[in-house]
């Protein structure tokens, strides 16, 4: 009994000794990564103005920045900002007096994206909004700013890797600003750097 008890000990001691002397990995993978989004495009207003909602200009250019942390699994927490111009209305009334009013947004968002398939990402988020009025006419301009605290997005995007870095690809985007209870969603091309 004894006897088996020293080789089963020595054994154990001999393979600890090989597996400890093993070499590292020469390889290093790095499993934590960043990446930088700029995407610009056409955005659309879902027109619920009561007052010059024919006049309304509800098509304009969007862009939007992301910062996103990669880790090797399949969701990725981000920072997402952009400029919206969600309106602009021109009217003329018949004194021949003419009024603008115009409506921005700047959103400053929290994001959690999802890889679903290669390439194609599903995105949420939800934070603050920072939103612009003006209102001009009769040689005067009257500029208001608000904060928004209760807006979210919701978005889909096909990002294509053109080399170890760069990629490039496609996103449509829904957002919704609480204070104002507007919506807008926007289809823009996207570049993407991974850092």
């Amino acid at each position: 009994m004894t006897r088996k008890k020293i080789v089963i000990l020595i054994l154990v001691f001999f393979m600890g000794i090989a597996v400890y002397s093993q070499k590292n990995d020469s390889l290093k993978v790095k499993r934590n990564h960043y990446s930088l989004t700029v995407g610009a495009g056409w955005s659309h207003y879902i027109n619920s103005l009561e007052i010059g909602k024919d006049d309304a200009r509800i098509n304009s250019l969007g862009v939007s920045l992301k910062f996103f942390w990669e880790p090797e699994y399949r969701l990725s927490l981000g920072l997402e900002t952009g400029f919206y111009r969600l309106y602009k209305v021109s009217s003329k009334s018949y004194t021949d007096v003419s009024g603008q009013a115009s409506m921005s947004a700047i959103p400053f968002l929290l994001t959690v994206r999802m890889r679903v398939v290669d390439h194609l990402y599903l995105t949420a988020g939800a934070g603050l909004a920072m939103m612009f009025n003006k209102v001009s006419g009769i040689d005067q301009s009257v500029n208001s700013t608000i904060w928004s605290l209760s807006n979210y997005q919701f978005s889909a995007s096909y990002i294509y890797p053109v080399s170890k870095f760069w990629g490039v690809g496609g996103e449509f985007k829904v957002l919704n600003f609480g204070k104002a209870d507007d919506w807008i969603y926007s289809i823009q091309a996207v570049c993407s750097l991974r850092l």
